[in-house]
């Protein structure tokens, strides 16, 4: 039945995500009453519940339909969803509407169980619709060259940077560092350059005027730079966010205050709000540790778009990436002490992981190589 459920409702848009699980007993070890919609089986088929969530904010299921059929699951979940996109609100989960519909879960059940409005046909039919038109959009992207360039890191070049963050090997793995603890309070915004010079860095048509801006990343030598398209308008920024030394002001949200003539980009991570235009252009509106440089750019009759930059050594000796490259050596690891702690206990009953307390014993590492290669001695057990 998940394996169904999964087949049927990966495709559809919501008002806001959607999670489903489907657990085989009464044990529950799905958690399906903690999801917006999930199934737990019974002797007579699946009790269906609605409108949990985990997070900041947890809700409980509520149970819509007891003892359903199998073949009955399908059409009442279809209604359920339906009925939740056309009247929830836009980011609102299904526990916050369910909270907010007049009747709760009594007048749900009337209209997804009882057809209450005479409108079940139409919600089954809607969602079939959902359902028949899906297509993957990413492989479409991939396998069309005009869809993949709108992935690419950089609107100016097919250059990639990679680990702006150095990597950290964990049990035999590698993950990124931690966040540096401080943010970079170099005045970004007041630096002094020696020349600015008009470049042609990237083609005006590859921005779109849409209500809330287009914006894309570009590379000048070693240095990342954001490039924002509002109404009809356009900004640069340095990329990199001081706050974390994110490279990524490009993806990030536009705000405006109408009332002070206002316009700002605010980091997709921690949501420092940084000016783009006026006097305060690169001021942070929300943390007054952290600024950002600006350039000047416009939009010339051979369709380019032209920023008054520094020379490129110059740049790159204050906005470079390499520069500002988040380094394994200037972070620390919270759980350093805590590890150091836990190699010092005597852990009685635990296999050691490279060697065994017991005499000729492999040690957890050298037992999994060893069942790997089809050595273990059968189902009399293992030799630790």
């Amino acid at each position: 039945m998940a394996v169904r459920l999964e087949e049927r409702y990966k495709s559809i848009r919501s008002p806001h995500k959607i999670k489903g699980g489907v657990s085989g007993c009464v044990r529950e070890c799905a958690e399906a009453q903690n999801k917006d919609f999930g199934l737990i089986a019974t002797e007579k088929g699946f009790n269906i519940f609605v409108g949990g969530n985990g997070g900041a904010k947890p809700r409980h299921s509520e149970l819509l339909a007891k003892d359903v059929p199998p073949d009955d699951v399908i059409p009442i979940i279809d209604r359920y969803l339906s009925f939740y996109i056309r009247t929830a609100d836009k980011l609102q989960r299904t526990a916050r509407w369910i909270e907010n519909l007049p009747g709760g879960i009594k007048y749900l059940q009337e209209v997804i169980l009882e057809d209450k409005l005479g409108i079940c046909v139409d919600l089954e039919k809607q969602m079939q619709d959902l359902v028949g038109t899906f297509f993957c959009e990413w492989t479409e992207a991939i396998k069309n060259p005009e869809l993949r360039k709108q992935f690419s890191q950089f609107g100016n070049t097919a250059d990639n940077v990679v680990d702006t963050i150095e990597p950290t090997s964990e049990r035999g793995q590698q993950r990124p560092s931690y966040w540096p603890s401080e943010s970079v309070k170099e005045d970004f915004r007041g630096t002094k350059w020696s020349s600015l010079a008009w470049q042609p860095m990237i083609e005006a048509d590859q921005f779109r005027d849409t209500a809330t801006g287009d914006s894309k990343a570009i590379k000048r030598g070693d240095t990342q730079l954001a490039i924002f398209k509002v109404r009809g308008k356009y900004y640069c920024t340095q990329q990199m966010c001081p706050h974390k030394r994110a490279f990524v002001l490009s993806d990030g949200l536009i705000g405006e205050d109408l009332s002070k003539n206002k316009l700002w980009v605010s980091c997709p991570y921690h949501k420092r709000n940084y000016e783009l235009g006026g006097s305060e252009a690169g001021k942070c509106g929300n943390d007054e540790q952290v600024n950002i440089a600006t350039f000047p750019i416009e939009e010339r009759g051979d369709g380019m778009l032209y920023v008054k930059l520094p020379p490129v050594e110059e740049l790159d000796g204050v906005l470079g990436t390499e520069r500002w490259r988040i380094k394994k050596s200037e972070t620390s690891d919270p759980f350093e002490e805590l590890d150091r702690k836990l190699e010092g206990m005597v852990m009685k009953g635990r296999k050691g992981v490279q060697a065994s307390h017991l005499p000729g014993g492999k040690g957890q590492e050298g037992t999994a190589r060893m069942i790997l290669t089809g050595g273990a001695r059968g189902a009399r057990g293992l030799d630790f």
